[in-house]
């Protein structure tokens, strides 16, 4: 099959689970013989475009926002791909709009970040015409269960669930949970909750706090992190395992609907206990284990400058103050925890099955001849 992902963000450096789901499966599809091309974001407004590029396997071509919509006209025309994948990630649909113009039957559109929807209470950018132009999709897979149900929900969207197989093979943990000592969080930022991290680093003065930025984290946050005398600063990595190593626990107090949690499931295959909030896909990707706890989460937008800024209600820390506190003093309750984390990530992750889009798409082939 030739198949061609148009994406509206980045491919590379893959950060955000958007960007590496997509990634990870255009190197899977490639692997098995199929023609993989990608489209994306140059990653810096200076940089150059690039042109065709060989990235394992997959022909990647970078270019600036403005030049999107063209650029994936002409290369749909120039390639004629059995099928375009689309992610929802994709502000105004300039990326949709090109594949539907391209093909309506060919395009499966991908539930990866349920924000960027044009539709339900959460949207970002809500649009009825988005709406309209979503439903000509051939098809739409989920993520995880709560993209699902937020479609359905909301737009009576029927989806396919296909988990991304985006975990490494992995040793055995290399640092025993006794030694290791700091409080982790990844994409410190509003939506992400940064007042909760940073009031977990007031609350235990002496416990070490690492806090990794990604794409969330604004100029201000980095600044209140810097002002935090136990917060250290660390940037961030295609692969988290090394920083993941030496972390006590690892806390996701997100504010908004989760689509699902990669970064949970990669801790707790390391054997590090999360707290994450009781919101969206984070429920799912906890797997049942201790601990989900509460938030009061980020029900609406303002627009400042083109872009969404969240209105964030006050929060409540004590429950997340006790639950730290547990696995930072009882070494018999932290170790109870990081065991039943991992043995719940071995097995959710020896359940997915890496070529399920694969699988997919071939059926959605044979369904059309």
């Amino acid at each position: 099959m030739r198949i061609m992902l148009l994406q509206n963000m980045y491919y590379e450096p893959a950060l955000g689970g958007a960007n590496r789901s997509g990634r990870r499966w255009m190197e899977l599809l490639a692997a098995r013989g199929h023609e993989c091309m990608v489209l994306a974001l140059v990653s810096s407004p200076s940089a150059p475009p690039a042109e065709d590029r060989l990235i394992a396997g997959v022909r990647v071509r970078l270019c600036h926002g403005r030049a999107l919509p063209a650029t994936a006209a002409s290369l749909l025309r120039a390639e004629s791909p059995d099928w375009v994948l689309v992610p929802s990630d994709d502000p105004g649909q300039l990326m949709l709009g090109a594949a539907v113009a391209y093909d309506p039957a060919r395009v499966v559109y991908v539930a990866h970040t349920i924000q960027q929807l044009p539709f339900g209470p959460a949207a970002y950018y809500p649009s009825a015409a988005g709406t309209r132009l979503l439903r000509k999709a051939g098809a739409v897979v989920s993520v995880s269960e709560a993209a699902a149900a937020h479609l359905t929900r909301w737009a009576g969207l029927p989806s396919v669930v296909i988990r991304p197989h985006v975990y490494a093979d992995r040793p055995p943990p290399s640092s025993p949970p006794a030694t290791r000592s700091e409080t982790v969080m990844v994409n410190p930022c509003a939506v992400k909750g940064i007042e909760l991290f940073l009031a977990l680093a007031a609350a235990f003065p002496e416990q070490r706090f690492v806090a990794i930025p990604t794409w969330g984290t604004t100029p201000e946050d980095r600044a209140a992190l810097d002002a935090a005398p136990n917060v250290t600063i660390r940037e961030p990595e295609p692969d988290l395992r090394p920083l993941l190593r030496s972390a006590r626990a690892l806390v996701m107090p997100s504010l908004w609907d989760e689509t699902f949690g990669y970064t949970c499931v990669e801790a707790m295959a390391e054997g590090v206990p999360v707290l994450a909030s009781d919101v969206g896909g984070l429920r799912e990707a906890k797997l049942g284990v201790p601990y989900r706890l509460p938030v009061r989460p980020v029900t609406a937008y303002r627009l400042a400058r083109g872009r969404p800024v969240p209105t964030v209600p006050e929060q409540d820390p004590e429950p997340w103050r006790r639950a730290l506190g547990a696995l930072l003093s009882d070494e018999e309750h932290h170790r109870d925890i990081a065991t039943r984390s991992r043995a719940a990530a071995d097995a959710f992750i020896a359940s997915l099955d890496p070529h399920a889009l694969e699988r997919h798409l071939i059926r959605l082939s044979e369904g059309a001849t």
